[in-house]
């Protein structure tokens, strides 16, 4: 093959390449092709070809020429689809498939999207073990010398939940808790033995970024107080509040049924209320704190309750391990007779995130 034919064909591609492009045009006379990303605000992201991706002020751009149909998201409004431009005014011109041109306000656009970016985002589906992400965590120790002690524990920690995309769309979430805590002390041919274990699931149904409903299941075992099982069942709302770009804060309220059955055969079913907080935050690019706490006021028997408090700080040591120390915090006002009201372990072990 000669040269000539060699060039003719870079040539052909290079126009064939341009002309799939989207193209903006700055106020400057500099044309930038490649392909169009979104629009949020006041800022058009490009990804640009040899330039990779930029987000350009809409002040600085004097047209558009988009090679692909977008879909429009304004505040409470259906989203239109159509082929988009840029008014000498400023504002937006869509022009949809029948050929009829609208202008809409830059102010009233919350997002401009491709319509199979658009799409994708609003038809997400995924397998039931898809879209997850947590962490699991293993301690245990040994101290061998006038008293043997074993201890071990374990917790789960995972969330389910849409990826995070650039519009909102309701969706549900789903929360699951585990911790397991084993402990073995003997001394002189006499041995003790304790045992909690703690599982929850919890599904939120997101309206908007902040507000949810949930309902909420979880069991409890608790040795030391006696408690052989505590079934809870119930819901409310909640409110997640964003704590700059560092974190989250959740609020929770709401009403459930609980059924405990003590070590002593007594059992007892009662309305509580429920409220709870957990925080979520990043105190430095290597360490993360995680704390929750949830009280729950009897309504059936007044001045009885329960609450739990959970604190772990995971300090990072690669990518997908840490080192975590964990503080918990059971406490119940009525256990069985000759048990103690107050549960308190402190754990250390390693974190694995997924």
């Amino acid at each position: 093959m000669n040269r000539a034919v060699v060039a003719s064909l870079l040539v052909l591609v290079g126009v064939a390449r341009a002309a799939n492009a989207d193209v903006v045009v700055l106020k400057n006379g500099d044309r930038l092709s490649g392909t169009f990303q979104s629009v949020r605000g006041t800022s058009l992201t490009l990804l640009a070809d040899g330039l990779g991706s930029l987000t350009i002020p809409l002040a600085r751009v004097a047209g558009l020429s988009l090679d692909q149909e977008v879909t429009v998201v304004r505040s409470g409004q259906p989203a239109l689809r159509g082929v988009l431009s840029l008014d000498p005014s400023g504002d937006w011109q869509l022009t949809d498939a029948g050929g009829s041109a609208q202008t809409i306000g830059v102010a009233s656009v919350e997002v401009i999207l491709p319509v199979e970016r658009y799409q994708s985002i609003v038809d997400h589906q995924a397998s039931v073990w898809q879209d997850w992400t947590g962490s699991v965590n293993l301690g245990y120790s040994v101290q061998h010398g006038d008293q043997q002690n074993h201890t071990f524990s374990s917790s789960v920690d995972a969330r389910r939940e849409r990826p995070p995309a650039p519009i909102f769309v309701p969706h549900a979430r789903t929360n699951v808790h585990q911790s397991v805590l084993l402990a073995r002390a003997a001394e002189a041919g006499a041995s003790i033995s304790s045992t909690t274990f703690s599982a929850r699931v919890r599904q939120d149904i997101l309206f908007t970024t902040g507000n949810f409903v949930f309902g909420i299941v979880q069991f409890d075992h608790v040795g030391t107080e006696g408690l052989s099982l505590r079934q809870t069942y119930g819901g409310g709302s909640g409110y997640d509040r964003s704590l700059t770009s560092r974190g989250t804060l959740s609020l929770l309220v709401g009403l459930t049924l609980s059924r405990e059955r003590f070590s002593t055969g007594v059992d007892q079913q009662t309305a509580q209320l429920l409220t709870g907080e957990q925080i979520r935050l990043q105190i430095t690019p290597r360490v993360r704190l995680d704390h929750s706490a949830n009280v729950y006021p009897n309504l059936s028997v007044f001045g009885q309750y329960h609450f739990d408090v959970r604190a772990a700080l995971d300090i990072t040591l690669t990518d997908r391990f840490f080192l975590n120390t964990a503080l918990m915090d059971l406490y119940l006002t009525n256990p069985s007779p000759g048990s103690r009201r107050n549960n308190f372990a402190v754990t250390t072990g390693i974190t694995t995130a997924f």
